[in-house]
């Protein structure tokens, strides 16, 4: 069983609409390698409005690349009619039909987003072409009782703001304890007075040399961009679950 999957990882500076930001999103998934999962982060929903649905673009971008799309989603009537504050931040995932196969909502955030949206409950783990998927929204990535709760994953996507690199290396330490990939993308560009940089990055665990023991030395940075555009890799789920079941051995 061929256990190898591509990602890749989209990163950009917003456009002034959301149609916008998808069209940058098209443009460079253009330029991939036929991925089976495309990661649409850093907070692409940031031009998001209540009075479109976000769903449409992201399906078409799922059926016509032919790959599982996994984005943020703020303002989405479909899921909320009528309402138009306190919804959820949430992380998607669309298959590659377009169909909306697993949704994580945020719990933790920054004053500013307190008075806007709900915390959301449940964290879960979803199976996705047999890979087991969790989703990370910002502040989610700082606790770590909350990455307990997606262990099992074997791929964390994950889509944030940052000014710095700290949610960077909040990454690699979920991935060095979690045992699995991070995918991640980070908003990038000038927005509420800030300066926010691009952190794209691939991360996976690497074993300490005493295999078998548990002993881990850290993470390895397998693709990484500060800038717009495109990263890719190719991940081995198998490595991973060799990984957790030394773990647990």
């Amino acid at each position: 069983m061929d256990t190898k999957v591509r990602v890749c990882v989209l990163q950009f500076e917003r456009a002034d609409s959301y149609e916008g930001n998808v069209e940058k999103a098209k443009r460079y998934l253009e330029e991939a390698d036929s991925p089976d999962f495309a990661l649409i982060g850093g907070e692409l929903s940031l031009n998001e409005s209540i009075n479109c649905d976000p769903y449409l673009p992201l399906a078409e971008m799922a059926s016509r690349f032919n790959c599982n799309v996994v984005a943020p989603v703020d303002a989405n009537h479909r899921r909320f009619p009528g309402i138009r504050e306190e919804n959820y931040y949430s992380m998607h995932i669309l298959n590659k039909d377009g169909d909306v196969v697993g949704i994580q909502n945020k719990q933790h955030f920054y004053w500013g987003e307190k008075r806007w949206f709900k915390h959301g409950s449940d964290v879960g783990v979803f199976k996705i072409d047999g890979i087991k998927i969790g989703l990370v929204r910002g502040l989610d990535i700082i606790y770590p009782h909350y990455a307990q709760f997606l262990k099992e994953a074997e791929i964390l996507f994950f889509s944030t703001m940052a000014i710095d690199d700290i949610m960077l290396k909040l990454a690699k330490t979920r991935a060095w304890e979690n045992r699995c990939y991070v995918v991640m993308s980070s908003f990038m560009g000038k927005y509420v007075g800030m300066n926010f940089v691009g952190n794209a990055a691939v991360i996976e665990p690497v074993p300490g040399i005493a295999r078998g023991t548990g002993v881990f030395e850290g993470t390895n940075v397998m693709q990484h961009s500060g800038g717009e555009g495109l990263i890719q890799a190719e991940l081995d789920i198998g490595y991973i679950r060799e990984l957790k079941k030394e773990n647990i051995n």
